[in-house]
């Protein structure tokens, strides 16, 4: 008991000892640093920047089609043989995916 009345008296001596602590006033938030790096500067890294991107990403090499185009297929025969058959044409006219054959035969 006589420790509870020390801790009381120790802790009444600590709020007669925080009402006599002044508290400031709030100023408001901190001014936020001035950015070091003028406008002008920016602005031309920016400029150099977008003027010399073509020397630096160089453009991509367009691969051309060739003139002549060849088209093997393997078609099925009458009496059940399979047979290649070669054309050469000049340009590629229609396009049949290599897995189409599985939808129409199975």
């Amino acid at each position: 008991m006589k420790e509870d009345q020390e801790i009381q008296q120790f802790f009444d001596e600590l709020r007669v000892k925080d009402q006599s602590i002044d508290i400031p006033e709030f100023q408001g938030l901190p001014k936020p640093k001035a950015n070091m790096t003028p406008l002008w500067l920016t602005v031309g890294i920016a400029a150099s920047l977008f003027l010399f991107a073509p020397l630096i990403w160089p453009e991509e090499e367009r691969i051309e089609a060739p003139a002549e185009v060849l088209i093997i297929s393997l078609e099925e025969t009458p009496d059940n043989e399979q047979q290649f058959i070669i054309e050469q044409t000049t340009y590629l006219d229609t396009w049949e995916s290599p897995t189409a054959s599985l939808l129409t035969e199975y």
